[in-house]
């Protein structure tokens, strides 16, 4: 069985949310997850502030 693909940008996230050839309940999955990923991008940089 073949892995799925994962994304670990925020910015690879988004262009698979954006892309119009996706159902919209995969593009609205890629869009979550490229809202986590900004969010976790956002608390390492505080973390290192600090």
């Amino acid at each position: 069985m073949e892995k799925p693909y994962i994304a670990a940008e925020a910015n690879e996230c988004k262009q698979r949310a954006e892309d119009p050839n996706r159902h919209d309940d995969s593009r609205l999955i890629w869009a979550v997850l490229a809202v986590a990923a900004e969010l976790r991008e956002l608390r390492r940089l505080l973390a290192k502030r600090r």
